[in-house]
């Protein structure tokens, strides 16, 4: 018998049977995915990548009704499912398929345990094996059929050596006994899960400079902004692509009243202007139109003010992590996020009593912290 291509493309249910027949009898199988985020608002997943270490198959989900065998295989225990990076492909692969992954391994979660400098796939796939990326098809449609043989040995080669690769952090994690702290990290990320999106118009105080704005400027940048979510809704497209934060941010600086008073703000391009000058003169508008009690203001801080014996254990905490992290090897924010520091300060002498309650403090965190919490929260 032949030896199987080493690429693999599955578009039928034979070919789909014939993968998953091997790969349930896989140790481990690598995982990735591609979607069309870039050019979609409804943005969906449209390939599926899996290896066994020696066989890289894609699978291409549009051409199928229903994938219910693969994820037999994504949640049968006896193989580790592989990713890296896992968080966007685990949300992926349970919002639109219903698939669950148990166990995973995700390579980017190790390496920033193990303290590497660079944790993307292409740094530790050229440390490790001296094997460079190509990256360009990274942004592609790829929700565009036929792929070309590029986009597909791209696609292949972001699982071919990822089997591999587990095997060596694992290795550095187990010699540094820090393979329990991957292990509750890895099944956090298996449970992940969609959130449905929500817009909301007031989140436009999270565009860059909005702060800085007059209230009548900030006004016309809400109604923008509200504007361009309902074209990106409408034309099926992600909301950078109507306009970017930039350009809002300059209409409400430049709060235009007529087409003329368009020209000459970047990203107010000829085309933008003919497509929707209209929607844009609008917006700013009603902007402009809206009463004086009705402008908005920045939110205010959610917290409560730090009283100064939480200031004094929040200092205490930060010079903690960071000789901790010096010897641990560790970037001081995987250690410790500042969230997670800044709960316990607020917390008290009580605060591993319920660490459930405290963001991001994981059984691993709590060990590491227990035996100096006493002098560290008094």
């Amino acid at each position: 018998m032949s030896a199987p291509p080493s690429i693999a493309w599955v578009d039928n249910d034979a070919e789909l049977a014939r993968a998953v027949e091997r790969l349930r009898g896989a140790a481990a199988v690598a995982v990735d995915t591609e979607a069309d985020s870039f050019y979609h608002y409804l943005h969906k997943c449209c390939l599926i990548q899996v290896s066994d270490g020696e066989v890289c198959w894609l699978i291409d989900p549009l051409a199928f009704k229903g994938i219910e065998p693969l994820g037999e295989v994504m949640a049968g225990k006896n193989a580790v499912k592989v990713l890296h990076a896992a968080e966007q492909d685990v949300m992926y692969l349970r919002r639109d398929f219903g698939f669950g992954l148990q166990p995973v391994f995700d390579t980017m979660i190790a390496a920033q345990l193990l303290g590497k400098p660079g944790v993307g796939l292409a740094s530790l796939l050229e440390v490790h094996f001296g094997i460079s990326l190509d990256k360009g098809s990274q942004r592609d449609d790829w929700s565009r059929r036929p792929l070309t043989d590029r986009q597909k040995a791209y696609a292949a080669e972001d699982v071919r050596h990822l089997i591999r690769l587990a095997g060596v952090l694992e290795a550095e994690l187990r010699a540094l006994d820090r393979m329990e702290w991957a292990r509750e990290e890895f099944d956090l990320v298996a449970r992940r899960a969609w959130e449905p999106r929500v817009f909301d118009r007031d989140n436009f105080w999270g565009v860059k400079g909005s702060r800085d704005l007059m209230p009548r400027e900030a006004a016309i940048l809400r109604e923008l902004f509200a504007m361009r979510e309902e074209r990106a809704l409408q034309g099926d497209v992600p909301p950078f692509r109507i306009m970017s934060d930039e350009t809002l941010l300059a209409l409400a600086h430049r709060s235009p009243r007529g087409p003329e008073d368009l020209e000459g703000i970047k990203g107010v391009t000829p085309l933008v202007r003919r497509r929707i000058g209209e929607d844009i003169l609008a917006a700013v508008a009603r902007g402009r139109a809206l009463p004086e009690a009705d402008l908005p203001t920045p939110p205010r801080g959610q917290g409560r003010r730090r009283s100064a014996s939480a200031q004094a254990r929040l200092d205490r905490l930060r010079e903690w992590r960071r000789g901790k992290a010096t010897i641990l090897g560790l970037d001081p924010g995987v250690l410790f996020p500042q969230s997670t520091l800044e709960a316990l300060a607020n917390s008290g002498p009580n605060g591993l009593d319920a660490p459930h309650e405290i963001p991001g403090l994981r059984e691993w965190r709590r060990r590491l912290l227990a035996p100096d919490a006493v002098a560290l929260l008094a």
